[in-house]
């Protein structure tokens, strides 16, 4: 049983882009490891004015069925070449008229986990709002993986990172952190960003801050660590800012796991700079997951 929406598909945002092809594989290998099906969903964007499903014969008719046409082909090309590389898979696809922001958040409503593409932005686009990444992260039912570039599994032994920070929604990124490291027989770095650790404070009071931290994290983990004993935990507190820190440590992890929301460093996690610098920066696959409400 999955640690979050157990038995559910998961779902993969299509576009004509390498980078939405590359997330269809990482969310194929994903839907593979957990024994669940994989839903390819292509969103057809019509034009302002425009009717999806005219009455007229022609030639608006004519014009709407190539348009759509030319989304199927979309979605059955890129089903085509995860079936190639991944033949066991369970594929499924979908054809869904709306935004690609309205379609995937719709799905995820049902998934698993809501899988799509991004690629690195310039600096003056990090702070940018209109973001599919930051529109599903912020609002998706289910977890989101941002997938820039291919999973790193040439680096060993595997190693999963997570953010912990002691809120409820961290403890909901911890079980699915300690799943994903399970389905890939990876270790697990359990972190926690603080700016003041290490600082010249009073001997006693920084080692008092840096005990408190650690047992939040020893809390946070111990739950599912009796669950997935095979999993190798290891706790770390580290000085610096939250991006920077989550960053550098999952350079070369096989995937990040935030929540969307949290406490001290990682407050307003996905409404602010932070996850905008996470969102667009890191190295390997972010997986975002907000609060359970079931």
């Amino acid at each position: 049983m999955s640690a979050f929406r157990g038995g559910r598909p998961v779902v993969a945002g299509v576009g004509r882009s390498a980078t939405a092809l590359r997330a269809a594989h990482w969310a194929a290998d994903e839907a593979v490891r957990r024994g669940v099906p994989l839903r390819m969903v292509h969103a057809l964007e019509w034009p302002p004015g425009s009717d999806p499903h005219p009455a007229v014969d022609h030639p608006e008719r004519t014009w709407s069925a190539h348009y759509r046409a030319a989304g199927e082909a979309v979605l059955r090309e890129a089903a085509d070449e995860v079936r190639r590389r991944r033949p066991e898979a369970d594929v499924e696809t979908l054809l869904a008229d709306g935004s690609r922001a309205a379609v995937l958040r719709a799905q995820g409503d049902e998934a698993a986990l809501l899988v799509i593409g991004a690629k690195r932005l310039a600096a003056e686009d990090v702070l940018t709002t209109g973001n599919l990444g930051v529109a599903l992260t912020s609002h998706a039912g289910c977890p989101v993986a941002v997938v820039r570039v291919p999973e790193h599994v040439t680096h060993e032994p595997p190693l999963v990172v997570v953010g912990v920070d002691g809120s409820e929604n961290c403890r909901d990124a911890v079980a699915v952190a300690f799943e994903e490291a399970a389905l890939r027989g990876a270790r697990l770095l359990a972190v926690e960003a603080r700016q003041h650790v290490g600082r010249p404070l009073a001997e006693s009071r920084n080692r008092e801050l840096e005990e408190r931290v650690r047992a939040d994290l020893s809390e946070a983990t111990a739950g599912w660590q009796e669950k997935y004993p095979e999993v190798e935990v290891r706790h770390e507190v580290l000085p610096g800012k939250p991006a920077q820190v989550l960053l550098r440590e999952a350079a070369h992890a096989r995937c990040l796991v935030v929540g969307t929301r949290g406490l001290g460093g990682f407050r307003g996690l996905l409404l602010g700079s932070v996850s905008h610098v996470l969102l667009h920066h890191a190295a390997c696959p972010l997986i975002v997951v907000p609060p359970r409400t079931g």
